[in-house]
């Protein structure tokens, strides 16, 4: 796979998701999605305007964390809701407050764990999720020895990109001047 600049991919992502959300959907390898940082591919599966929240977009995505690789802080502007589905996703709270559901894929409903001061970090193993409002800036990495694949949903104000790097940094999560 050829190596583009960070800032070019993130820039096609953000405007692949927001205009055109089927448009990575045809593959289900990382290669068919978009690396938005090394090891680090997202995929859009689906988008759909919300019938019940008018002016908003729900949106279905797949993320694959190689062993060990990580991405730059960034937001989701709206509300997010992540599922591992295997392997395991490690993930740092750098603002806001997110809240950790062990057991989700067996139908646990009721968070376990509060994540509110910066650092916070916790493990996400299969089945379990984890989900914020659009005030919260993170990083995410694979923090296994396999892939940790990720099943996100998104409830965005139609329109919004759905990943948004933390400001004042560059899409590697390098301080700007």
């Amino acid at each position: 796979m050829r190596r583009f600049n960070v800032a070019a991919i993130a820039l096609v992502m953000v405007s692949a998701l927001a205009f055109a959300p089927r448009a990575f959907a045809q593959e289900s390898t990382p290669e068919a999605g978009v690396e938005l940082a090394p090891g680090v591919y997202a995929e859009v599966l689906a988008g759909v305007p919300s019938d019940r929240a008018e002016g908003q977009t729900v949106y279905l995505a797949r993320f694959t964390f190689e062993p060990g690789q990580a991405i730059f802080p960034h937001s989701h502007p709206g509300t997010t809701l992540l599922s591992v589905v295997s392997g395991r996703l490690g993930w740092t709270l750098v603002k806001g407050t997110a809240y950790v559901i062990r057991g989700a894929a067996s139908g646990a409903t009721t968070p376990t764990e509060t994540l509110s001061k910066p650092d916070d970090d916790v493990i996400l193993e299969p089945g379990d999720a984890i989900y914020y409002e659009d005030d919260v800036v993170h990083t995410a990495r694979g923090a296994g020895d396999e892939d940790a694949i990720v099943l996100g949903t998104f409830v965005l104000t139609s329109g919004e990109p759905l990943l948004m790097p933390m400001a004042g940094m560059d899409m590697g999560g390098t301080p700007t001047p």
